[in-house]
């Protein structure tokens, strides 16, 4: 964390833990390559197996790789922490290629979608993408730059701020009653205020919509030691829980935890235990 002309500045850890091979892009961005290995069954990968030649010798088919080339931040201040990538994005691109037959032709929304590697990943398989963020600080249009850069054609960018939901509710309208199947969402739980303005987001969607929708978090629970308590605790994630708590079941909300050992990792970075992914389902009524 850096300190600079009297605001707090933070780095996503991922930048000191991988090399993406990141060279300097414009506006102070960085350009890097965030690779994948494809699952085992895509007709371009074969498995990792033994198999024997003409002559009876072992051969060894290994699956194929692939690469994500983004703009992003390597530091930022907190309200433009989108500009950088950040491990929830990465998981939840794991999940993606981990099921992507249940988002085949799919409509998908991701919100704050940051610099949209999440979004880029599931339009490999979704039919529609809806990647939205706020517009502050140029990321609608880094995002824009990626998709280009990375040749995705079925991803739509529209600004969504929790914080001005009069904004997006008529941008959304359409999407919506065409129906959103999947509404992602990658570390946005780092601020109560945006978390009780997320949770909102959250209640807007599901309430307003008749279709099946399932909504997919992933964040990396964050620490801290309390002088108070003489313990660890992660505020922000428990702070989340206590919100999401009070309208579950009024609103009539099944919250699950998806196990990380049942998520195979196709993207190189480092999965720490603080790592989580969440599901959230509406029960019928």
């Amino acid at each position: 964390m850096a300190h600079e002309n009297g605001e707090f500045n933070v780095s996503s850890e991922i930048y000191t833990e991988t090399d993406f091979q990141s060279q300097a892009g414009i506006n102070g961005h960085s350009i890097s390559k965030f690779t994948f290995t494809w699952p085992e069954e895509e007709k371009s990968a074969g498995r990792n197996s033994v198999k024997e030649d003409r002559d009876g010798d072992l051969v060894v088919v290994r699956r194929k790789k692939s690469t994500l080339e983004l703009e992003h931040s390597q530091s930022t201040n907190l309200k433009l922490v989108g500009l950088q990538v950040w491990r929830g994005a990465l998981l939840l691109a794991d999940y993606i290629l981990h099921r992507r037959e249940i988002f085949q032709s799919k409509t998908v929304l991701e919100v704050g979608s940051g610099c949209g590697l999440t979004s880029i990943v599931a339009s490999i398989y979704a039919g529609k993408v809806i990647c939205t963020d706020i517009s502050d600080g140029g990321i609608l249009s880094v995002i824009r730059r990626n998709i280009q850069r990375n040749v995705r054609k079925n991803v739509k960018v529209l600004e969504l701020d929790f914080l001005r939901p009069e904004a997006w509710t008529e941008t959304l309208k359409s999407d919506q009653d065409a129906g959103i199947d999947y509404v992602l969402a990658a570390d946005v739980i780092y601020d109560d205020d945006i978390t009780d303005a997320f949770i909102a987001t959250l209640d807007r969607l599901l309430s307003h919509s008749n279709h099946p929708m399932r909504v997919l978090i992933a964040l990396e629970k964050r620490y801290v030691f309390t002088v108070a308590d003489l313990d660890t605790s992660a505020p922000c994630f428990e702070y989340f829980l206590r919100q999401f708590e009070e309208l579950r079941y009024s609103r009539g909300w099944r919250m699950e935890y998806i196990p990380m050992g049942k998520i195979p990792q196709y993207f190189t970075y480092e999965r720490v235990p603080q790592l989580i992914l969440i599901q959230i389902t509406k029960i019928p009524i």
